[in-house]
């Protein structure tokens, strides 16, 4: 008898071992997981929520509308943690992004049509986004400083240039197009930045499992000295992958300025949590060299269940960043879980 005939699996159990193979399978795949999770909690927040709200198309839309910036970001943070690095700025890029858009929108209102305008102010936020993803990859990869402490140092100074930048409140004055041509557009039964947000992250999934591209920051995230002696041009990577979060979470920067017709200086410092517990809960590991795309859109989903759940049972505000903070416990506990087992094995 060989030695591995002496350890069980987490689901070795009476009751698991009398389901059918694929179930099992089924019931083992995070995804899955998350799923049945979700179910439970749309159930309690509809039973909780006067009249049923929670499930009305109005709040339906809404978590939809949220989904679009939430899945963006998640995105941006799967592929940055499969590759070893962590990046908290993503809020302040998010500000920063929607505030230098939204002051150049105003600036060119009334000289040109608006939809040039539109335009223009889309390519100033994901710009924005990619100036600071810069900054934040070559500082990690080039200065060599801890992703953690760069993109922390990043949220201070993006937070604290929003403010200068937009004299401490709030823009006004944004095109009207600017909702009515995107923001608040339907799509058949999405919304048109939903639809927006899937496609982007349906074409970086695709590009990310199809390409050498997806392979090598994979190979990053497991060994990264390893990957660099096979010849992947680590440093290209890095940066790469730095603006690729920041340009997303510019992206997200414009439609939340669509959806709201204003900015919101003070708020997003908790979306970066948000991504890497989403991330983190869909199995993507914190150390690198795993990463679960389907697992974390789920996971996004959940965090957003829940933050909208909290508002529709008319909980405090304050309770949706508990919850965010307790989602980040629990999927850091997962993930120790995950690598002790697997060293384990």
């Amino acid at each position: 008898m060989s030695a591995a005939t002496h350890f069980k699996t987490a689901d070795d159990t009476p009751v698991t071992r009398a389901l059918p193979h694929r179930v099992r399978e089924a019931l083992a795949n995070r995804a899955v997981q998350i799923i049945l999770v979700e179910i439970v909690v749309v159930a309690v927040f509809q039973a909780l929520s006067p009249g049923g709200a929670f499930l009305s198309e109005a709040n339906v839309r809404g978590m939809l509308l949220t989904a679009s910036q939430v899945l963006l970001l998640t995105a941006g943070q799967a592929v940055l943690m499969s590759a070893g690095h962590i990046d908290v700025s993503q809020g302040a890029v998010v500000i920063v992004s929607s505030v230098v858009s939204g002051k150049v929108m105003i600036a060119m209102t009334g000289d040109v049509s608006t939809a040039p305008v539109l335009l223009v102010g889309l390519v100033v936020a994901v710009v924005t986004g990619v100036v600071l993803g810069a900054v934040n990859g070559i500082m990690t990869g080039v200065v060599g400083i801890n992703s953690l402490v760069a993109t922390l140092g990043m949220l201070s100074i993006g937070t604290g240039a929003a403010q200068v930048i937009a004299d401490g409140v709030n823009l006004t004055g944004l095109p009207v197009e600017l909702g009515s041509s995107f923001g608040s557009v339907q799509f058949g039964a999405l919304p048109l930045p939903t639809l927006v947000g899937a496609v982007v992250l349906a074409v970086i999934w695709i590009v990310f499992r199809t390409t050498a591209w997806g392979t090598h920051v994979l190979a990053m995230g497991s060994n990264v000295v390893a990957a660099r002696r096979v010849g992947i041009r680590t440093l290209r990577r890095t940066v790469g992958i730095f603006v690729l979060s920041s340009a997303l979470a510019g992206l997200a920067g414009y439609i939340d300025l669509a959806r709201y017709s204003t900015t919101n200086v003070s708020g997003h410092l908790s979306d970066s949590m948000a991504a890497i517990a989403a991330a983190l809960i869909g199995g993507t590991a914190l150390t690198g060299g795993r990463i679960n795309f389907l697992g974390a859109i789920f996971g996004a989903l959940l965090a957003i269940i829940l933050q909208s759940g909290l508002v529709i049972i008319d909980l405090s505000p304050f309770y949706q960043t508990i919850a965010i903070g307790v989602m980040l416990l629990i999927a850091v506990s997962l993930d120790r879980g995950n690598r002790t087992k697997l060293g384990a094995d």
